[in-house]
């Protein structure tokens, strides 16, 4: 649910740690014997390299480049993700909703279902609209259509408070958690 495209950033690491990987040998080789003995049968690396003073200005400004572009990246990157689950504004007043609300009313209606070991609620920007993912980790063996009539009645109680409807993906989860929570028992 962010805004970057999954593939091209799968691309440019691939890329990334295919040139990383490229310069980390080709460094290894000029500089550990070991690595060089081990390459020689392979490669053939010349004894001595020697570099024009303005290819090492050329090298630099490449390097400067890779590492604007990788700042860009980062700080661009992950787009979508707000605490505000949802806004009305009626005349010069505006009422704002927090994500806390939403993961309060979501952990309120799934308290009692016994299939249910937690909930997670998230709040994303899709499209210039406002969207939460609630994600349920289900009990190893649990029922998973009494926990979807579950979630569907808490969504529900979530559209009632907040007067409006929340656009809602649900995923249910299982793993490592739900195998190792214990039950809830009453004495």
């Amino acid at each position: 649910m962010t805004t970057t495209n999954r593939t091209l950033n799968r691309i440019i690491l691939l890329l990334l740690g295919l040139v990383a990987v490229i310069v980390g040998v080709t460094i290894g080789a000029g500089v550990l014997t070991p690595v060089r003995d081990a390459l020689q049968p392979s490669l053939t690396l010349p004894d001595k390299v020697t570099v024009p003073a303005a290819s090492l200005w050329i090298i630099a400004a490449v390097c400067a480049v890779v590492i604007v572009l990788a700042l860009i990246v980062v700080f661009t990157r992950g787009g979508g993700g707000t605490s505000v689950a949802a806004r009305t504004k009626t005349g010069d007043d505006q009422v704002t909703v927090n994500v806390a609300l939403v993961r309060d009313v979501i952990d309120h209606e799934l308290d009692g279902v016994h299939d249910v070991v937690a909930a997670k609620v998230d709040t994303y920007t899709v499209k210039q609209q406002r969207a939460a993912r609630i994600r349920v980790h289900v009990r190893r063996g649990g029922d998973a259509v009494s926990v979807l009539d579950a979630v569907d009645h808490a969504v529900n109680t979530l559209d009632t408070t907040l007067g409006q409807q929340l656009p809602v993906l649900v995923h249910l989860t299982g793993g490592t958690r739900t195998a190792l929570a214990k039950t809830t028992r009453v004495h």
